[in-house]
């Protein structure tokens, strides 16, 4: 009798171990060697005047970008093969949800869409206020091309 019941055990165990592995995923969240960081949130014509982030511009950011210019999400939930990154910032009461997927190569994750959310009922809320307040690094000005 005893022998169902131990068998049973050790399944229970081996099929509760597997799950607690770390899923693997050909997209990571890391900086590949040799890559560049492009931490430019607004990209604008010379002869365009200067405008202010919106949630859009975050949109093609790697997950390195992102968490450089955000930080770590404040929540992360992975809904293969994608995650959705979420950031809350007090002043204003907004949140900044983050939808990354694999890239076309499907070496790391990219943003493919981005959200602002009021935390207000019934208030909307300025993307760019949103963003201002979730930057922990400032956005890097994007390098002017000499016009020829």
């Amino acid at each position: 009798m005893k022998t169902p019941r131990i068998l049973f055990v050790l399944c229970l165990i081996v099929a509760l171990a597997a799950c607690g592995g770390r899923p693997t995923s050909p997209a990571t969240t890391g900086v590949l060697p040799g890559e560049e960081l492009d931490l430019s949130l607004v990209h604008q014509k010379p002869d365009e005047p200067p405008r202010r982030p919106l949630s859009a511009d975050v949109v093609r950011k790697t997950a390195a970008e992102a968490r450089v210019l955000f930080g770590a999400p404040t929540t992360l939930r992975r809904e293969p093969p994608g995650e959705v990154w979420q950031y809350q910032a007090e002043a204003p009461r907004c949140t900044l949800l983050l939808f990354l997927y694999p890239d076309d190569t499907a070496s790391r994750l990219r943003v493919s869409h981005a959200q602002v959310l009021s935390r207000v009922r019934g208030q909307t809320i300025d993307d760019s206020d949103c963003l201002a307040a979730l930057l922990k690094t400032p956005p890097q000005p994007q390098p002017q091309r000499p016009m020829s």
